[in-house]
């Protein structure tokens, strides 16, 4: 009997509390996933190295490291994983930078409406098993 990988997510927020927040909620409602966390992209990276998760959520702005140049370093590592852009970027060349990233998946504005962050992720995960 092939026994089946857990599904890992790793979740890029420089704010703690709402970092804190999508965690709980994510622990509490897909507890057989893996979660993994990290403030910048920075130590994103580094996670993302490490775990290589199946599915990336991240903030575009953060220190050290902000998110279009730590995606950019991730596809070239496993260009499979799916990614959900959490931001309050409402400039349009933004979105549109974000979006010309081949590996963007889906895009959640700020502040986060939850209900459309979980229904992200479950399409993420359903692709998953595709």
């Amino acid at each position: 009997m092939e026994h089946k990988k857990p599904i890992s997510i790793l979740l890029v927020e420089d704010d703690e509390s709402a970092c804190e927040i999508i965690r709980s909620m994510l622990a509490m409602l897909y507890p057989q996933l893996l979660i993994y966390n990290a403030g910048d992209g920075q130590v994103g990276l580094e996670l993302f190295r490490m775990h290589l998760p199946d599915i990336v959520i991240t903030d575009i702005n953060m220190p050290k490291m902000d998110g279009v140049e730590m995606l950019g370093n991730m596809t070239s590592i496993k260009p499979d994983s799916r990614v959900i852009v959490v931001s309050a970027q409402n400039n349009r060349n933004d979105i549109e930078k974000i979006f010309s990233l081949d590996y963007v998946v889906e895009f959640v504005p700020k502040p986060i409406d939850f209900d459309t962050l979980f229904a992200s992720i479950n399409r993420c995960i359903v692709s998953l098993s595709d």
